[in-house]
């Protein structure tokens, strides 16, 4: 499950570290990202990749219910390939969807703490995404969802779901319109290692309403 995110880099630096032009993007730094927000994405455009804004929650082409893409956030990597609403995009739309860090919840006697899981040099990574262009009553639309596994021996304490997570080297790999299955199978994998550490956070991140520094803010006892 990956259900909220943060990306709080400046916009230059996503363009370097994905060596991605920006398309009919502003962005300025956000600490709790939730399902329906539009958000920069990753793409292969021809030789080049660029990097555009599009609404988290799959709208796969055929859907005739904007209301959908509530329900696809989130694509299982081991059932994407056959799935109606993910294969498609699965084939011909791969994405990276840039980030540094996301939220999850441990259930504890307090109820549920969120934690706060990044790299443990505060680097940018990529989701591994899709994404699909859906035409409503208002004109098309660009979606995209984020694929989840197994979660790593880590982060088993907090969930036992985690997202795709590719690294810098994987990047061509996964946009690569000609990868084959197997190729990418093998970018669908928990993360190995120990690469990411987590910390409590305060329950400032449980609303959306709440995008500020403080959500990334460890808890003290």
């Amino acid at each position: 499950m990956c259900g909220r995110y943060s990306l709080t880099k400046p916009l230059k630096t996503i363009q370097h570290h994905f060596a991605a032009l920006p398309v009919g993007l502003f962005h300025e730094p956000r600490y709790n990202i939730a399902p329906s927000q539009t958000l920069p994405v990753v793409v292969n455009n021809g030789s080049e990749r660029t990097l555009r804004p599009m609404r988290w929650g799959l709208l796969p082409a055929w859907a005739k219910d904007e209301k959908l893409g509530h329900k696809l956030i989130n694509a299982r990597a081991e059932t994407v390939h056959e799935k109606p609403s993910f294969k498609a995009s699965f084939r011909q739309h791969r994405c990276l969807v840039p980030t540094d860090g996301f939220y999850e919840w441990k259930q504890d006697d307090n109820g549920k703490t969120p934690h706060r899981i990044f790299m443990e040099d505060g680097a940018l990574f990529a989701f591994a995404g899709l994404w699909s262009a859906w035409r409503g009553p208002a004109g098309p639309i660009e979606t995209f969802t984020i694929l989840t596994t197994e979660a790593n021996r880590p982060l088993q304490s907090l969930h036992h779901r985690m997202p795709v997570i590719l690294m810098p080297e994987d990047y061509s790999g996964w946009l690569d319109p000609a990868a084959t299955s197997p190729s990418l199978k093998a970018l669908m994998q928990p993360l190995a290692g120990d690469k990411l550490t987590f910390h409590a956070i305060s329950k400032t991140v449980n609303s959306p309403k709440n995008d500020l520094p403080d959500c990334q803010q460890p808890l003290h006892d």
